[in-house]
């Protein structure tokens, strides 16, 4: 099986790629979210693994874009979170001193913030399209007062210097990854699975949300998730993305998700999927 990832190689997603699909056939990193979901739209690979939040800086909005815009063509079908961890980086010879620029992804620069206002005041932050890419740049010849964030092995694969380990604002950071593909029939239930909904309505009554979203607490539905998206057409109206803590086909989700149908617009099932935590984290989480 064949799976895009966002990339390029040495990301957190290729990390999750690996929890998710041990065995694939094929891994190719692309280099911007919308290009690897594409990828799986267009039929040419099998599945797309791109991350959907982080427990520090929120949710990633070009996955979340890519879910919305292509409600009736993907689905969800696993999901996995990882821990994530920091380090600085740059070529070989350049100090900490040396550094005026720091480059990364949006959400990594977010978590390392505290850290890089103590050590590197004057450094401008430059935004990547991933922690990897800003790597790649500079082991391709960045400037060498340029230095990045990635994780702590992506260092090594690119041929760069640690100039600081662990510099992100929590050490129990993790990352939420969702596996993309074109839609069909859900997987049977694993016994730790979620699903989710997104919900549209363009009704003005008060409590319209509230409303259905009280079908899932009727039927000892628990919410895990809830996040709201722009619509691009309507002003001041949203679209609500909903994770909840069951696969579809437990009886009362079913009845419920049936009653919300009747309180909205449109409601569009984006996938019942085994929810994955990685061994690590699980670790951290029973020690804390």
């Amino acid at each position: 099986m064949k799976y895009s990832y966002l990339g390029p190689e040495g990301t957190f997603t290729e990390s999750a790629v690996r929890r998710l699909a041990p065995f694939a056939r094929q891994t190719v990193p692309f280099p911007t979210v919308p290009a690897a979901v594409e990828a799986v739209r267009s039929g040419r690979f099998a599945r797309a693994v791109v991350p959907l939040e982080n427990s520090v800086s929120g949710v990633v909005p070009p996955t979340l874009g890519e879910l919305v815009a292509h409600a009736g063509e993907l689905r969800i079908d696993a999901q996995v979170a990882i821990g994530v961890t920091f380090a600085l980086m740059a070529a070989e010879g350049t100090r900490l001193s040396d550094v005026r620029r720091v480059v990364s992804h949006p959400h990594a620069l977010g978590q390392c913030r505290q850290w890089v206002e103590r050590h590197l005041p004057h450094a401008e932050p430059v935004l990547a399209d991933s922690t990897a890419a800003a790597a790649l740049a500079l082991a391709e010849g960045g400037p060498a007062t340029d230095a990045a964030i990635a994780a702590p092995e992506t260092a090594a694969r690119y041929g760069l210097s640690v100039l600081a380990h662990d510099i992100g604002a929590r050490n129990d950071a993790t990352t939420r990854f969702v596996s993309l593909r074109r839609t069909g029939p859900e997987g049977p239930p694993t016994g730790r699975d979620r699903t989710a909904l997104l919900i549209t309505s363009d009704r003005s009554a008060p409590g319209v949300l509230t409303g259905v979203l009280g079908e899932l607490s009727r039927r000892q539905v628990s919410i895990a998730w809830i996040q709201s998206w722009p619509r691009q057409t309507a002003r001041g109206r949203y679209h609500f993305l909903v994770e909840v803590d069951r696969h579809i086909a437990y009886p009362g989700l079913a009845e419920a998700v049936e009653a919300m149908r009747r309180g909205v617009d449109s409601l569009n099932l984006l996938g019942s999927y085994p929810y994955i935590v990685d061994r690590e984290v699980e670790g951290e989480r029973a020690a804390a």
